[in-house]
């Protein structure tokens, strides 16, 4: 390479990275006081302590030095980039040494968002702020700022090499610079190279243990594409009406000389409302007919399936795993409850299902691809529900982007729980009521009076939150899981029945709703 492009290459490793964090400073700058108010919004009880501790003055000065900051870096780097000498050079070493205070202004003020936390013992997300969660909670917000610092120290190390000063002050000097002596020196191990040798070893251990394998873990590993099943089905299901007969009104000759008095009821001396309700009422059952030997689907007449599916498909049931108690109720090899709906599925459609239960983390649903990832996902428990605020995220962007939550009550405290937590997943909204005629009560199966309660330990009606006109969280308050289970709980067959058509009907919905919502993924 010729020593004149040597030396622009220089430059561009000096000047350039710095450029870039001029710019995201700058940037920091307008979006810190909108993420401050989102977190505030988001997390009321936070308001009070973050007030107390004058969080607003430490934001105002944090967007202050990345402003002063930003426009110092932008304008150091273009000085850098077009002029020679040493004073350029000396620029981008002071400015090094700012990116430095800079971080550790950002690492205080984090430490002191994160502590005060574990010192008004907050409960965030359903976690509780200890030594251990807040330490992983500072170091989620301080891991891009710290890559971004080790990356600036290497380059502040490179500022003083021989190679970058001659590449300023135009010289052919061979002789070491500081830079290189050091970094020969780390290279040889020092005066004492075993005593050295033992230092990094150590050193290296905390990093990897404290820091790098929590991350690594929370990493998770590779997902498989979600494939629903193609073809063609029908939608409908036969439906039997039953109309009660009326009794047919007797009619009466009377003679009005007669001294027999006849007293003719008014409107309010007839039955009640409510019997007159049940004499006219219609009466909706199933013809599960229709469904048997896989016809179940869309696009009309066929084999069963869906246009918009994929060939080769398997039908899999996915629960979420989560911090808290009886998140796994009834994926045992004895309860099987997962196992029982697909092969009562597999019965009912004729489709080929997963041999076996699947569960995985929240964070594992960012990795599926647009348009293959899981149209719903399970979830139940009995205690409380702990997810991080990431996994917040992940779940409310898998939600929007087509997918379903099929929640499931286990207890009373899960529903305590479940409630508070769905207000965290979509801040401003909260359950209602599904009316008995929306169609995921219609299709395959017709449930008048809407899901069946079962144990009914948060309420007798499903529950949901709809975004734009689809529900993105189907909440079962009954315990339908336990129905599932080999056994069934000792219920009666036709509860079973029900909750197993129930099950039918959500997986029926989320596979249409997602595919519809999803089709330009897939093209």
């Amino acid at each position: 390479m010729h020593l004149t492009d040597k030396r622009r290459l220089a430059k561009l490793i000096l000047c350039v990275p710095l450029g870039l964090a001029g710019a995201a400073a700058v940037r920091f700058f307008i979006l810190l006081p909108v993420f401050y108010d989102e977190l505030l919004e988001s997390y009321p009880a936070l308001r009070p302590v973050y007030e107390g501790l004058g969080m607003a003055g430490w934001i105002g000065a944090l967007r202050a030095s990345c402003l002063i900051a930003g426009a110092l870096f932008v304008g150091s780097a273009v000085c850098g980039l077009l002029l020679d000498g040493l004073g350029p050079l000396r620029l981008l070493r002071k400015c090094y040494g700012a990116a430095y205070i800079l971080f550790l202004e950002y690492a205080l003020i984090v430490s002191h968002a994160t502590g005060c936390l574990q010192e008004n013992n907050l409960v965030v997300n359903g976690v509780q702020a200890d030594s251990v969660t807040v330490f992983f909670w500072a170091w989620a917000f301080l891991r891009p700022a710290a890559a971004a610092v080790l990356l600036f120290a290497l380059i502040h190390l490179t500022s003083w090499r021989r190679a970058a000063i001659n590449a300023y002050t135009g010289e052919s000097d061979s002789s070491p610079g500081p830079g290189d002596l050091l970094v020969e020196n780390i290279r040889t191990h020092g005066a004492d190279p075993l005593f050295r040798k033992s230092i990094w070893a150590s050193v290296g251990i905390h990093v990897f243990v404290i820091l790098i394998l929590p991350w690594l873990l929370s990493m998770g590993g590779c997902v498989e594409d979600y494939r629903v099943p193609k073809g063609s089905g029908m939608p409908e299901v036969a439906t039997v009406r039953v109309v009660k007969k009326k009794p047919k009104k007797k009619k009466y000759l009377l003679n009005p000389q007669s001294a027999i008095l006849f007293n003719f009821p008014d409107l309010d001396d007839s039955p009640t409302l409510k019997d007159v309700e049940e004499m006219t009422q219609l009466t909706y059952a199933a013809d599960p007919t229709r469904v048997l030997g896989g016809k179940l689907g869309t696009g009309g007449k066929g084999p069963g399936g869906w246009p918009d599916g994929m060939e080769n498909a398997k039908v899999r049931f996915i629960r979420l795993e989560y911090n808290g108690r009886g998140w796994d109720d009834g994926m045992d090899s004895v309860s099987r409850a997962d196992r029982n709906f697909l092969e009562y599925f597999r019965k009912l459609t004729g489709f080929k299902v997963a041999d076996a239960s699947e569960s995985h983390s929240i964070s594992m649903l960012r990795k599926y691809r647009k348009g293959f990832a899981p149209p719903f996902v399970y979830m139940t428990g009995d205690g409380a529900i702990n997810v991080t605020a990431s996994e917040v995220l992940i779940l409310r962007e898998y939600l929007l982007d087509g997918g379903m939550l099929f929640a499931d009550c286990g207890s009373p405290q899960w529903d305590k729980s479940f409630r508070s937590f769905v207000q965290v997943l979509f801040p401003g909204e909260s359950l209602r009521v599904i009316s008995d005629d929306d169609p995921i009560f219609q299709l395959p199966f017709c449930f008048p009076n809407g899901a069946p309660p079962l144990w009914h330990h948060g309420g007798s009606r499903a529950m949901g939150i709809k975004h734009q006109g689809r529900w993105v969280v189907f909440y079962h308050p009954g315990d339908i899981n336990d129905a599932w289970k080999t056994g069934h709980s000792g219920m009666d067959p036709e509860l079973v029945k029900g909750a197993y058509e129930m099950g039918v009907n959500i997986v029926y919905y989320a596979f249409t709703r997602y595919l519809e919502l999803t089709r330009k993924y897939r093209k």
